[in-house]
C-alpha cells in the first residue's frame, strides 16, 4: 500500500509539472481515456483528450504558472483509489505580467492502477478562494451607476 500511495503522489504531482511546464503529452499521461472532469464553473469534460486541449487553449495567454499541491490524502483498495489534495495555484498573464490570479482549493481524484501504473479517471476540482490582481478586479457597482429603466 505504501508504494502505491508514493505512486499516487507521483502521478499528481506529475500533473502539476505538466501544466506548469506546458508539457501537453506529459499532462495527457496522467489520465485515462475515458477520464471524466469537472472543475466547476470553469468547465467539465468527457475524456482526457478534451481536457487536455481546454488545458492547452487556457494556459496559452499564461505566463508562468504554478500549481503548489499538498495535503495528500489517498485510500488505496486493489486497483482503485481515491484521493483528496489541497491545491494552491497562481497563473501570471504573459500579456501583463503583474496580473495574476491566484486560486486555493482542492482536488478530489478517483484513480485507477492499469498497465501503465496510476491514472487519474475522475476529477473534481472545488474552488475554496481565487483572487484577482487589483487590475484584473471589476470595480464594485455603486447605485448610482445603474441605468433607470421606466
Amino acid at each position: 500500500m505504501g508504494e502505491d500511495r508514493e505512486e499516487i503522489v507521483a502521478l499528481l504531482v506529475r500533473y502539476a509539472r505538466a501544466v506548469d511546464s506546458k508539457d501537453w503529452k506529459l499532462l495527457r499521461s496522467c489520465f485515462t481515456d475515458g477520464a471524466t472532469t469537472d472543475y466547476g464553473e470553469i468547465g467539465s469534460w468527457l475524456g482526457a483528450d478534451d481536457l487536455v486541449l481546454f488545458m492547452e487553449d487556457a494556459h496559452a495567454g499564461m505566463g508562468a504558472t504554478q500549481h503548489l499541491l499538498t495535503n495528500f490524502q489517498v485510500e488505496v483498495d486493489a486497483g482503485r483509489a481515491t484521493s483528496l489534495t489541497y491545491v494552491h495555484a497562481v497563473t501570471v498573464l504573459a500579456s501583463h505580467p503583474d496580473d495574476w490570479i491566484d486560486t486555493i482549493g482542492t482536488y478530489e481524484d478517483r484513480l485507477v492502477r492499469g498497465p501503465d501504473g496510476w491514472r487519474i479517471d475522475h476529477r473534481t476540482f472545488r474552488i475554496t478562494r481565487a483572487l484577482l490582481s487589483p487590475s484584473l478586479t471589476p470595480a464594485p457597482r455603486r447605485s448610482d451607476d445603474r441605468e433607470d429603466t421606466p
